[in-house]
């Protein structure tokens, strides 16, 4: 496949005419997925930090797990979705299930990934007697390391939900299928990135007044911390699935692509 042959602006097309005709299916899996493990994750979070803006560490940081593990099964879920033809919710929940080992072997191959990574920090920090040139290049080439196997494996969701296969199998398949079009892809990250930003930006300013004047009309400011999290779960719900859906459909041009077809 050559890099010319990827055109993004038309896998946003398929995005927008799949998200028409299936939001009935695409939303509900959307908010199970992403939205409800957002708003779980804010509830967990004790108020003091969420007022200051401070996380401290705690108890409430094991809800990380399975706000992660729901919302892998999310991203399965709608890569079922979007991959199977005349498919229900159902179904494509229980192709997520399903998919459960392969997904759990690739947190396994991204936490592996991270420790293998900090060793060579953490040897140039006490080379150096602390943080130094060395273990900066060190961190720099890290973080490098680690935007290029992101943007290598960005459609690995899309490659487990749509068959059964080892970890590794998907992770490869991924590299094989994005071997010539990396550059298009980090831009796509990029950019991706900045339109969240611009988006919780233009969004949450207006929902944090409005949330907050309903919680001190109701002479509870915790109502308006929950009806903000809500907010922030739909919107949430709402960019990832999307997100997900624009990946399933790049991942199927990819893959038509790799084939010749």
């Amino acid at each position: 496949m050559s890099k010319s042959n990827l055109s993004l602006g038309a896998v946003w097309e398929e995005t927008v005419a799949f998200l028409k005709a299936e939001l009935s299916l695409v939303a509900p899996l959307s908010l199970l997925g992403f939205g409800l493990p957002m708003v779980a994750l804010l509830l967990a979070v004790p108020a003091d930090s969420a007022i200051t803006g401070k996380l401290q560490p705690g108890p409430w940081m094991f809800w990380v797990i399975p706000c992660l593990f729901v919302s892998m099964l999310g991203s399965l879920a709608v890569s079922a979705l979007v991959l199977t033809p005349n498919i229900s919710v159902r179904e494509s929940i229980a192709i997520a299930i399903r998919r459960i080992p392969a997904g759990l072997g690739l947190a396994a191959f991204y936490v592996g990934l991270q420790v293998a990574l900090s060793i060579p920090l953490a040897l140039a920090d006490l080379a150096e007697g602390g943080a130094g040139p060395i273990s900066t290049l060190v961190y720099l080439a890290g973080v490098a390391f680690m935007i290029w196997v992101f943007v290598r494996v960005m459609p690995i969701w899309a490659v487990v939900a749509e068959r059964p296969q080892s970890s590794w199998a998907s992770v490869t398949r991924a590299f094989a299928l994005t071997r010539f079009c990396y550059v298009r892809l980090l831009a796509l990250r990029f950019v991706m990135l900045l339109a969240v930003v611009v988006t919780l930006i233009v969004l949450l300013i207006p929902i944090g007044a409005v949330t907050r004047l309903v919680g001190a009309l109701s002479g509870n400011q915790n109502i308006g911390f929950v009806l903000s999290f809500v907010c922030m779960g739909i919107i949430v719900a709402g960019m990832v699935g999307t997100w997900t859906v624009f990946v399933a459909l790049l991942y199927r041009r990819l893959e038509a692509d790799n084939s010749g077809t």
